[in-house]
């Protein structure tokens, strides 16, 4: 499954010397292998949804999508081995250590935002980043970026997507649309947002450093670029580790479920805490060193046999079904 070598190389990274090590290429990863369960649970439940399947179709043989791409294509700048070398070669880099067999196209878009996103239909894939994404992040924290990308790709997750995208633009527009396709357009955002933890896992086996992946994630939160170099790294993780426990009651998990309900990502400190505690859980580092893992078949998460607990439902490793000695 691995194919990695021990060479290494250095380079200056805002203006401090750092050790650039090879990532490990992992040849044959499934995306079950780091699937999040709330991606899992909430597809298979909108999948279940009467009239998916004819929205879908609609979606597939309407000129929207082509209206999408074609709009691209026109206004954003198309990055090639030719056009942008460097950044061809880390998106090449990054499906490379991913096992990603479908190649999308790649665009820049202008943004100062630290955002990217995946786009197109079963033939053609487009990969676009916003122009803050490749101006504001280190190498290795754009390729947590791109890793979350090639993630959406992987797993089959950007037909969704658009239909998501398609809804939020017209839903309001169809003649009894809110009435009638609410409840799917609903359910699509919210396995929107679930999809997107399984995204970040892709993102971090890309880049290959939880650090790294972390402050991608700070500056996606909005830290100004002035305070790049001092950001408190571990007071923003003190942060996501707090925040499900801080607001844990009744009235605040209403709040945050309104809150959130139509938006198409979870908030970013929300994704950073279950960034860490799919790291805490010991899947990250099996899945780099080929180890085997347990099931725990109480949240349906997997973690590492070599902790003692189990980090998701609290009970010891010995405990569990598949544990063996």
């Amino acid at each position: 499954m691995l194919d990695s070598d021990n060479n290494h190389n250095s380079n200056f990274t805002n203006n401090k010397y750092v050790i650039k090590m090879e990532t490990k290429k992992l040849i044959g990863l499934s995306p079950i292998e780091y699937e999040h369960p709330f991606d899992k649970a909430a597809l298979n439940k909108l999948r279940a949804l009467p009239g998916l399947d004819v929205v879908t179709n609609f979606l597939l043989n309407w000129t929207y999508v082509k209206w999408n791409v074609i709009g691209l294509q026109g206004s954003n700048f198309h990055i090639t081995r030719d056009s942008c070398p460097e950044l061809f070669q880390l998106v090449k880099d990054v499906a490379a250590t991913l096992d990603v067999e479908d190649f999308p196209e790649i665009y820049t878009e202008w943004g100062y935002s630290v955002n990217g996103y995946t786009t197109g239909n079963k033939d053609q894939t487009l990969m676009v980043l916003n122009s803050g994404a490749v101006d504001l992040l280190t190498d290795q924290q754009l390729k947590f970026v791109v890793g979350h990308e090639m993630g959406h790709i992987k797993s089959g997750h950007v037909l969704y997507h658009m239909m998501a995208q398609m809804f939020t633009s017209m839903v309001g527009l169809i003649p009894l649309g809110e009435t009638l396709l609410t409840p799917i357009h609903l359910a699509l955002l919210y396995w929107n947002r679930m999809s997107e933890f399984t995204a970040d896992r892709a993102g971090l086996l890309a880049c290959q450093n939880k650090d790294e992946a972390i402050q991608a994630i700070i500056k996606m939160a909005g830290v100004p670029m002035k305070y790049f170099e001092n950001m408190n790294q571990d007071s923003f993780i003190k942060q996501a580790e707090e925040f499900e426990t801080k607001y844990s009651g009744l009235a605040e998990s209403a709040i945050k479920a309104i809150t959130i309900a139509s938006s198409s990502h979870p908030w970013t400190v929300f994704r950073a805490g279950e960034l860490l505690k799919w790291i805490e859980s010991g899947e990250y580092d099996r899945i780099l060193n080929g180890n085997s893992s347990i099931l725990c078949e109480h949240t349906g998460q997997y973690f590492s046999p070599d902790v003692a607990t189990c980090p998701w439902c609290g009970l010891p490793t010995s405990e569990h079904k598949n544990y063996k000695k």
